[in-house]
């Protein structure tokens, strides 16, 4: 069966430890392209932190977005999208605060993040987890930079979101307490039955709603392609790609894994510092 799309997570898949998509990885998007094939970012980012990469890879493909909350095409244009329920975003809002943790918002009107002292610590700290080789001076430039560049509107009351026409996508909140993640997660899905709470790292929790899943968006956007399950191909790292190994078969972890990806990959590839990608697609397109 021939293979018709890629599907690829970003983060610790398409893009190396430098935060970077590799020559090589582009240089087989662009074959697979060439010989007609499709190929679609699949990622917990929203649309205005993907698109940058997009215009500086002079990159065209299809997107989808915070979990699968969004599905974009080529051009940009959301074609699909799956809301959260406001009186389960309230739920989620109070045990966030309560946790006092800072909280993060990707809707229809861009991106939103509490305003507390605190939170803003917060974001560096995480930031300089995943940038170690910077020291504090470049961390709070490059978050400032990255705020910037996203269009981040800082909101003293969360709540306010509810009462307004915005709608919301995903919910994103971290703390370097795992335990704590951990327990929050299940919280939030002992109060509510209709999100979907998953996470990228083991010390974050991001949340959409139960339909706005990777491997279930994706599914229902090839159908319409009339694109086979068969005819795609999947790869990603973390629980975030899980919905995506659940749905498709011909799937590929890479090498830089968790665990629990690897047990259901269909096959491994190798590291997202080793061109995995641009493996995978090279060996579907001899097949």
């Amino acid at each position: 069966m021939m293979i018709k799309l890629v599907a690829a997570d970003m983060d610790g898949t398409l893009l190396n430890d430098n935060h970077m998509i590799s020559e090589e990885n582009l240089k087989a998007i662009r074959k697979a392209q060439e010989m007609g094939r499709h190929f679609t970012i699949v990622t917990g980012r929203d649309y205005d932190t993907v698109k940058p990469y997009l215009e500086e890879c002079n990159l065209k493909c299809e997107c989808i977005l915070s979990n699968g909350a969004e599905y974009r095409d080529i051009n940009g244009n959301v074609i699909e999208n799956v809301y959260m329920n406001k009186q389960s975003v309230k739920i989620v809002f109070d045990i966030l605060n309560e946790a006092g943790l800072c909280i993060q918002l990707m809707t229809t009107n861009g991106a939103y993040m509490t305003n507390k002292e605190s939170d803003k610590k917060a974001v560096i700290e995480r930031f300089k987890l995943f940038n170690p080789k910077m020291n504090e001076e470049e961390v709070i430039e490059f978050v400032n930079k990255f705020h910037a560049e996203r269009g981040m509107k800082f909101l003293d009351d969360i709540f306010e979101i509810i009462e307004t026409d915005i709608e919301i996508l995903k919910i994103i909140t971290f703390d370097n307490d795992e335990k704590l993640i951990a327990e929050l997660k299940n919280k939030i899905k002992e109060n509510t039955s209709d999100l979907a709470v998953a996470s990228t790292f083991s010390n974050d929790i991001e949340i959409s709603d139960i339909e706005a899943q990777k491997g279930l968006i994706l599914a229902k956007t090839i159908k319409k392609m009339g694109i086979d399950k068969n005819e795609v191909i999947v790869l990603g790292d973390s629980f975030n790609d899980y919905s995506m190994f659940i749905e498709f078969e011909n799937s590929y972890a890479m090498e830089n894994a968790i665990p629990e990806i690897k047990e259901i990959a269909k096959y491994i590839t190798d590291t997202n510092n080793n061109d995995g990608v641009a493996k995978a697609i090279y060996k579907c397109l001899d097949e």
